[in-house]
């Protein structure tokens, strides 16, 4: 009897070690984006299974131009630009690849991308590289009036309004940068600016 118990023990152990290979578990927590097989499938070795990704870990790869690559420090906190998005995001570098593609001449670099509401895997991004610094006048879109070839803001001076010829430069975000016409510190009309004319009296609210 006892002989048949340690037989019958060892057959259970086998069964639990079989049974051992039907479970896969993933190492995190996630979502499936793909299925690569089906019910019925024969699941060999090497063969995947599903696609797993866990949305809190997203990263962004991007090939730097390596003229610019010095620049990108490890743990660095760099500006991400995403269409569909509102707004930039922070990634921080988390891998910067130790050679340069010899064809495209660029680098590598991961970063960590923060948990965010409508990002998703596979979208295109843009990573803004600090290159140097200047300075520059920018105002809200909403004071610059086109009227005709001409664009135009009025600037308060006495509760009056003024209207300026400007040159504009870059779109960043809601804000317009002026390149001609205006100084710094000089206020300027920011709401119902179209409709204003030369010398017209405001009132700043």
């Amino acid at each position: 009897a006892d002989s048949r118990y340690r037989v019958a023990k060892a057959a259970v152990a086998e069964a639990q070690a079989m049974m051992g290979y039907v479970e896969i578990l993933a190492p995190f927590d996630g979502v499936v984006t793909k299925k690569w097989a089906d019910v019925g499938d024969l699941a060999t070795p090497g063969k995947p299974l599903i696609g797993l990704e866990d949305p809190s870990m997203l990263q962004l790869e991007a090939d730097v131009p390596d003229a610019i690559a010095s620049r990108i420090q490890q743990d660095a906190r760099l500006a991400i630009r995403i269409d569909s998005l509102k707004g930039e995001l922070a990634g921080t570098v988390r891998e910067i690849a130790p050679t340069a593609d010899p064809a495209s001449r660029t680098l590598r670099v991961k970063l960590d991308l923060p948990q965010t509401a409508g990002l998703r895997s596979g979208q295109f991004a843009r990573l803004v590289v600090p290159v140097g610094e200047s300075s520059s006048v920018r105002v809200p879109t909403s004071a610059v009036v086109l009227r005709g070839q001409l664009e135009i803001l009025f600037v308060v001076t006495n509760q009056r309004a003024q209207l300026h010829l400007v040159k504009t430069g870059r779109t960043i975000g809601d804000e317009v940068e002026i390149l001609a016409g205006l100084a710094s510190g000089e206020s300027v009309v920011v709401g119902g600016a179209a409709l204003l004319t030369d010398g017209q009296p405001v009132e700043a609210k």
